[in-house]
């Protein structure tokens, strides 16, 4: 898109300074509280779909940012003619001298309300003369007309794009039988075009299954373990209105007028996604999103895995989604986002200002917009206890490749340091119970817990440390507790040879660690020259984090498979943190 920055000034609370996006990703979480301008800024967003930015636009000023592109210039500084007025030397056409030279260079302008171009800015690609000086391009008055009347043509970043919006304040309520289907920002329109995909006699099968297959099944993966809906029906009231049912195996049909307003949003949701694109013979990438408030009356699991499916639903159609919210949920959920963004909207009683929030400084400025604490974000939904620094980079590293990148440490667990020996004076009992070697108790953190420990076994008889027990006898107490006691000796026990050698850059790739092999030299004199490193790598020593750090690249789900029961204990602890996250 050759515009992708959009701000505005002059309309409703955007009166002192321009105020919109530096930019646009699929996900785009504008926060805020209450009355400082949000909403507005959809209003910005749905003047921006349409293939005339022009006829579309607010009675505001506009400040774009974005690139020039080939097509555009074309139109203006032509190949076949030269101009004098433009500064164009008889050897070269308008198109060779200025055209060209514009192509994918930035520009930004400013476009008033009725529409005239200002403060345009622009950088011309660099050429040298005939003798190798590098010189400035110049651009006279004619030339800047010319660049002016460019940049009004250039395309908006949703040009020919449908504009679908869903209000904070909606419902879905009963409704007569109606021919024209179509479903309004308040919700209204939503049990109509439910009663007509699921009765009307043409192409009945195809119609109904939108319903009873894609939408039912996108609402029960929704749901997870807060429900599972076995059917969709609707059903004529006396009055002569009609009402969607849900059925659920032992609660039999339960009228959605007698449901939550918050599994009413999730069916809005899925409307909008699912079923409107294919009533109006559209893909889900000509349109344009923007829900608003989702959070409310959703708890925050069934948020998150709301908010999930919409970032999933987004990257896969290509479509653009916009959410004004006051969750720390939400800024949870897409804080580690590649594919979101966060536009903080604030008003000091005169105006309206926004920022765009990329660094961690900024994201501690929006909790208290959301209303919330810092630990009601900072907190993770659960804890996995590793010995140190290296294997903690083993074990993210290993969830994200096992769970294909749908597990991110910092959204849906956090790791955290227990020191190796330490353990000993730790406990994962149950904090309000007694205490008498004080301890530490780590279940105040988090009561969701796993904990990986070496096994620091010699061989396959040998014993576990009485610590290692104690923890084992404890997490098997946890509701969503797991322990993972290495195969081998160590960690670094999995790693194939091929990992360490790539990850040190050898020749030839080693023999794989045995199972219960020393792997770093041990500063007990009886056992030097007995570790992996010494015996295998021919090396004195090595940095456990710089080995845990190159290893990464190397390592994939394939070959780590065949390492002891690292495939079971993955399946396991990635099952363990889901579990934290329904």
């Amino acid at each position: 898109m050759p515009i992708t920055g959009v701000k505005i000034k002059g309309l409703s609370c955007f009166t002192t300074e321009f105020c919109g996006f530096d930019e646009f990703k699929l996900i785009n979480v504008i926060i805020g509280r209450n009355n400082t301008g949000k909403s507005q800024l959809l209003k910005v967003v749905q003047s921006l779909c349409s293939p005339d930015r022009t006829k579309s636009r607010l009675p505001a000023s506009y400040r774009f940012t974005g690139t020039f592109d080939e097509g555009t210039l074309q139109g203006i500084f032509s190949n076949s003619q030269r101009s004098g007025a433009l500064g164009v030397p008889n050897t070269q056409s308008n198109w060779t001298h200025h055209g060209l030279r514009f192509v994918d260079t930035p520009v930004s302008w400013i476009e008033n309300a009725h529409e005239l171009v200002s403060e345009l800015s622009h950088r011309a690609k660099e050429r040298p003369d005939a003798w190798g000086r590098i010189l400035p391009h110049e651009v006279n008055e004619a030339t800047e007309m010319e660049l002016s009347k460019a940049v009004s043509r250039l395309r908006g970043p949703f040009a020919d794009k449908v504009f679908r919006h869903m209000l904070a304040d909606r419902d879905i309520r009963n409704e007569p039988a109606a021919a024209k289907l179509a479903l309004r920002s308040d919700g209204q329109g939503a049990t109509n075009i439910i009663r007509d995909h699921l009765i009307r006699a043409d192409n009945i099968m195809v119609t109904r299954r939108l319903i009873q297959s894609e939408l039912r099944a996108a609402l029960n993966h929704i749901f997870g373990p807060d429900g599972s809906f076995s059917a969709i029906s609707v059903h004529e009231q006396a009055s002569g209105e009609w009402e969607i049912f849900l059925e659920e195996a032992l609660k039999g049909l339960i009228p959605l007028s007698s449901s939550g307003s918050g599994l009413k949003t999730v069916i809005l949701v899925l409307l909008n996604l699912l079923i409107v694109p294919v009533l109006e013979s559209k893909s889900a990438s000509d349109y344009v999103f923007a829900f608003e408030e989702l959070e409310n009356n959703l708890h925050p699991s069934l948020l998150r895995r709301l908010l999930k499916f919409i970032e999933e639903f987004a990257v896969e159609n290509g479509c653009t989604i916009f959410l004004t919210t006051h969750s720390s949920a939400t800024l949870d959920q897409f804080s580690r986002s590649d594919h979101a963004q966060f536009v903080r909207v604030s008003h000091d009683g005169t105006a309206a200002s926004t920022q765009t929030i990329s660094a961690h400084f900024d994201h501690s400025q929006v909790v208290g917009d959301l209303g919330a604490r810092a630990s009601d974000i900072l907190q993770a939904n659960g804890i996995i206890w590793v010995e140190g620094p290296s294997d903690a980079i083993y074990l993210n590293h290993w969830i994200k490749t096992f769970s294909e990148g749908s597990l991110l440490e910092g959204r849906d667990y956090a790791c955290a340091f227990y020191g190796g020996s330490l353990l000993a004076r730790t406990s994962f009992g149950e904090p309000t119970g007694p205490n008498p070697e004080e301890l530490i108790q780590l279940l105040r953190l988090n009561r969701n817990a796993a904990l990986v420990c070496d096994s620091d076994r010699s061989s396959k008889g040998a014993a576990l440390k009485r610590r290692v027990i104690k923890a084992q006898e404890e997490i098997a107490k946890l509701p969503d507790g797991y322990m993972w006691v290495t195969a081998g000796k160590e960690i670094e026990s999995y790693l194939p040879g091929s990992v360490v050698g790539k990850a040190l850059g050898m020749k030839v790739d080693p023999v794989d660690p045995a199972q219960f092999e020393l792997f770093f030299p041990s500063a007990s004199k009886s056992k030097k020259g007995d570790s992996y490193v010494e015996a295998k790598l021919n090396r004195a020593s090595i940095d456990k984090v710089e080995l845990a750090l190159a290893s990464r690249e190397h390592t994939t789900s394939v070959n780590m498979a065949t390492r002891f029961d690292w495939s079971e204990r993955m399946k396991a602890l990635v099952s363990t943190i889901q579990k934290w996250n329904a």
